[in-house]
C-alpha cells in the first residue's frame, strides 16, 4: 500500500446544498450557496455589488460549477442569515425597510455591504449605526446598550470608528451580574 493517504477532495459540491424557497425564481439565473442553503436569484440584482457586477462581467469557464443547470456561487466565508437580509433588501425593499430593525439585521446588512461594495445598504446600516451609537451621547437610547460589545467589533471590522466612543460609553455603564 502507498505510504501516503490518497488526497480527498473538500470542495461542496452542488448536491449538499438545499433550496430555499423565498428566494428561489423560477426564472433565475445564477445560484447563491451559503451554509448549504441556495437560492436561484436574478443577475440583475446583484448587479447592485461593484464586486458582484464585475465579476458578472468576465467570461466564466466552462468547467464551472452549476446546480440544475445554472452556475452555483459558493460563498463559504458567509452567513446564510446575513445573506436572507441582503436578499431581502433587494427583493423586499419595502417590507425590509418597513420591519423593525434589529441590531442582527444592521449588522449583517454592513458585513455584506461593506464585503461586497453595496453602497446604498451600506449607507442605510451606517445611518442605522449613527441613530444608536451617536456622536452626541445626550441622543442616545437605550436600545444601544444591549450590542455594544458587539457593535464595537463591527465598527472595527467594517471601519465604522464614528460609533466606538458612544459604544464604548454604553459598555462601560452596562451593569454586570
Amino acid at each position: 500500500p502507498p505510504a501516503k493517504r490518497q488526497r480527498t477532495s473538500h470542495r461542496r459540491t452542488s448536491e449538499s446544498f438545499i433550496e430555499q424557497s423565498q428566494f428561489w425564481f423560477a426564472d433565475g439565473d445564477i445560484v447563491i450557496g451559503v451554509e448549504g442553503q441556495s437560492w436561484k436569484i436574478h443577475r440583475s440584482r446583484l448587479m447592485c455589488s461593484v464586486i458582484f457586477a464585475d465579476m458578472l462581467e468576465l467570461p466564466q469557464p466552462a468547467d464551472i460549477e452549476r446546480m440544475h443547470g445554472y452556475p452555483l456561487v459558493n460563498l463559504s466565508q458567509d452567513s446564510a442569515n446575513d445573506w436572507l437580509v441582503v436578499l431581502t433588501w433587494m427583493y423586499q425593499r419595502e417590507k425590509f425597510y418597513n420591519q423593525t430593525v434589529v441590531f442582527d439585521t444592521i449588522a449583517g446588512a454592513l458585513r455584506l455591504s461593506n464585503k461586497y461594495d453595496i453602497p446604498d445598504l451600506r449607507q442605510w446600516s451606517t445611518r442605522q449605526l449613527f441613530l444608536r451609537w451617536p456622536q452626541d451621547l445626550t441622543k442616545m437610547t437605550y436600545a444601544a446598550f444591549p450590542h455594544a460589545a458587539e457593535a464595537i467589533c463591527l465598527a472595527r471590522e467594517c471601519d465604522v470608528p464614528e460609533i466606538l466612543p458612544a459604544s464604548f460609553y454604553a459598555l462601560s455603564i452596562l451593569r454586570w451580574s
